[in-house]
């Protein structure tokens, strides 16, 4: 066992991953508050303001690289480098309004690692000299697709380093190497990857595992389920309303809000709510819904969302990217939140922190997210079959009227989000890892999270 490690944890920082790069980016201050040395690899793009005091952070490759079918040097280290001296809103500002611009990249990046014989040295290459000159000694890579990645750079390295993968939303990799007709290519270098790999690979859910065995074929006994951590709110009085009114003047303290807070993408399925919310109000059920989030694929999707609730005859608080205390007071205010989506979500960042406010969740019965909901003998939210806006829409009128088990499964709520708390989070990554908990450190490091990202 290496007596001092020191941590890299290589993230993609691109908007489609958000959730993925903030379970990455807690896990990295978390690990720092417990005295541990961590440095943050980006790729394609960077979130900094995520990123604690004491975390070390440079860039592995900028967007540009992927911009054609081979990754490209020049595109990286120049075109890239002088794109990132702008500012980030208008980076992302072009991403999002250039069709198929972040699909592309994407779609480019698997290609470097699936469609040749080889991974993408270039990148390899340089993984190998940052960690050498890093010092780094374990190497935690945000998904399982990009594992093969590390496995490349061991071939290169000249300080010996060990490699660690996550699943947590490998699905869409898997989509885009189908596309690229390399699906077999792609599941064998990925469970090649978990097979090297020094520790079993670590999954968000147990429903996901199951779901990467069925689909990809991996070797179950070669996956672990550690859940994600969050941030627990501190027991001071909820978030004051007015924060709310800021960003939807039009929101009233009278009525029940039901919220969805999240990527405003096809996958999220906000179109299963708004059919679902179009039937409540014929129902007479009173109510206000409240629809926020970023998006990083283009705006197409939020484009028809406006369309659907005008052609609906409905009114939606409706907003892009909300900052964290905006967030919170909604989460603090709301009647219930829903996870209406389609894709069998790994996890539910989401769900677990609006639990974690006393606000009950709706989330479907496909994916990771109804282990979030569900304890030993309790709940704190409803489930719904999934892809079904009618069963949706009975639950949600359960929890807008019955008072009764609204209290319940608010009461419920904040201790089920507790399991979820980052230090339990930090503890489960370190024991897998067989490296002492370490206690937090008092002074001197930094002792609470930097304010998140936009959401």
């Amino acid at each position: 066992m290496t007596s001092c490690p020191k941590f890299a944890i290589v993230t993609i920082g691109s908007g489609s991953y958000l959730g993925s790069t903030v379970h990455d980016v807690t896990l990295a201050n978390a690990l720092r508050r417990r005295g541990y040395e961590v440095v943050v690899y980006w790729m394609l793009e960077e979130t900094p303001e995520l990123v604690a005091d004491g975390v070390a952070q440079r860039m592995l490759c900028h967007g540009p690289r992927y911009q054609f079918a081979r990754p490209s040097e020049f595109m990286d280290r120049v075109i890239g480098r002088i794109a990132f001296r702008l500012p980030r809103k208008l980076r992302r500002a072009v991403a999002q309004g250039v069709p198929g611009f972040v699909e592309n990249l994407m779609r480019n990046l698997v290609r470097s690692l699936y469609c040749y014989e080889r991974t993408d040295v270039a990148l390899a290459k340089r993984l190998a000299r940052f960690v050498e000159a890093d010092g780094v000694t374990h190497v935690k890579m945000s998904f399982g697709s990009i594992g093969a990645l590390a496995l490349e750079a061991q071939k290169h390295a000249r300080k010996k380093f060990d490699y660690l993968v996550t699943f947590q939303g490998d699905e869409e990799f898997a989509s885009l190497a189908e596309a690229c007709g390399v699906a077999d290519v792609y599941r064998r270098r990925v469970d090649e990857a978990v097979r090297k790999a020094r520790w079993p690979a670590l999954v968000l859910s147990r429903s996901y595992a199951t779901r990467l065995v069925e689909d990809l074929g991996l070797d179950g006994s070669r996956l672990e389920i550690l859940y994600c951590g969050i941030d627990l709110p501190s027991e001071t009085a909820a978030p004051d309303f007015s924060i709310l009114t800021a960003t939807f003047p039009r929101l009233r303290r009278d009525l029940p809000i039901l919220a969805f807070v999240g990527r405003q993408e096809s996958e999220k399925g906000i179109d299963l709510l708004l059919y679902a919310t179009k039937m409540l109000v014929a129902r007479g059920v009173r109510f206000q819904l409240v629809v926020c989030g970023a998006t990083a694929k283009g705006l197409a999707y939020r484009t028809a969302i406006k369309d659907i609730v005008t052609h609906l005859g409905l009114y939606v608080h409706h907003s892009g990217a909300v900052s964290v205390a905006t967030r919170d007071a909604l989460f603090a205010h709301c009647r219930c939140v829903a996870c209406p989506s389609i894709n069998g979500e790994p996890f539910g960042l989401v769900v677990a922190e609006a639990m974690s406010f006393g606000a009950p969740a709706v989330v479907p019965d496909y994916g990771g997210v109804a282990e979030v909901v569900e304890g030993d003998d309790e709940a704190g939210g409803l489930i719904f079959r999934c892809w079904d806006s009618g069963d949706l829409a009975r639950q949600l009128e359960r929890l807008l009227t019955d008072d009764a088990l609204h209290a319940e499964l608010a009461g419920n709520a904040r201790r089920l989000a507790a399991r979820f708390s980052t230090s339990r989070m930090v503890d489960g990554f370190l024991d897998h890892l067989g490296l002492p908990h370490r206690a937090p450190a008092q002074g001197g490091l930094l002792e609470t999270a930097p304010e998140k990202i936009d959401i």
